[in-house]
This record gives C-alpha cells, structure tokens and sequence, in this order.
C-alpha cells in the first residue's frame, strides 16, 4: 500500500492552517531550506508557546548528516517539510531524497510549499499560514494560549 502523503497548499476553498493543525500530533519536526528559517524557527516557538507543546527545527541540509539516522527506528515525531518554490538546485535534490527515505521507511510527512514571489512575500505568507496553523493545533488540544505561566516563572526570578 502506497505512502499517504500530504501537500498543503493555499488554495482559497480549503483552510491549510487548520488541516495542518488537525494533523500535527506527538511532536512535529519541522525541516526548512536555509531562506525559510525564519518561518519555520516562528513555526516552532509559536507552537511552543500556543499550543504548549515540543516542536523542533533543523535545517534540511544538515538534516541529513545526523538526523536522518534517527529515523531508521519508529518516532512519534512528525516531519514537516517547508519548501521553497525557488529553493536552490541542491536544495530540491535534497528534498527528493529526504522524501524517497521517508518513503521508503513509511513515515508519514506534511508538505508545506511557500508562496511565489520575492523572499518577503513567502516568509509573511508562511507565517500567517504557520502561526494560524499553531493557533489552531491549541484549540483542537484544547489548550488555551494565552497563559504563559512558565514565562512569567522564568520571567520573575531574573
């Protein structure tokens, strides 16, 4: 049986903030080309901070040094792949591999593809997308995001 994979896209009829929500469970891992840090670090604090759970970060490239051997063994992480519509040569190669292991191993990933336009149209509409999407993943796990008790902790005693 082949792979479910998923590609989230910004069509107008559908909601990709909350479909990616509804997906996320566990602890997602979120993988970006060097132009989309930004997005993908927001991604993973707003993820943090709204629906107060783990959420990592790493680049795709250094991903596949170390990481990569990780997922030789069932996780309960959740890889999600934020791709540039422009992303470097090297960079879309990389992609391709990194999706073909996951195949391969049956691990299940979201897709998630920038916008076209300069840099700062697809860091902006990926943020609203990602932070949207965060929001969401709170209400679905019925955590209220305005409370940052462990901030105020931390904040209180410095």
């Amino acid at each position: 049986m082949p792979l479910k994979r998923t590609l989230i896209t910004c069509a107008p009829s559908s909601n990709p903030a909350l479909s990616l929500a509804k997906w996320i469970s566990d602890i997602p891992i979120i993988y970006y080309p060097w132009g989309l840090h930004s997005a993908a670090i927001r991604f993973k604090n707003s993820l943090h901070e709204n629906a107060k759970t783990h959420a990592f970060a790493e680049d795709v490239i250094e991903s596949s040094h170390n990481t990569i051997v990780a997922w030789e063994k069932r996780s309960k992480i959740k890889p999600i792949l934020i791709i540039g519509t422009d992303d470097y040569a090297k960079t879309k190669e990389r992609w391709q591999v990194v999706k073909e292991f996951f195949e391969l191993n049956k691990t299940q990933y979201k897709e998630i593809h920038s916008s076209n336009g300069s840099i700062l149209t697809k860091l902006v509409n990926l943020i609203y997308l990602l932070d949207f999407s965060s929001i969401y993943r709170a209400v679905l796990s019925k955590t209220d995001p305005t409370p940052v008790k462990s901030i105020e902790f931390i904040k209180d005693r410095i």
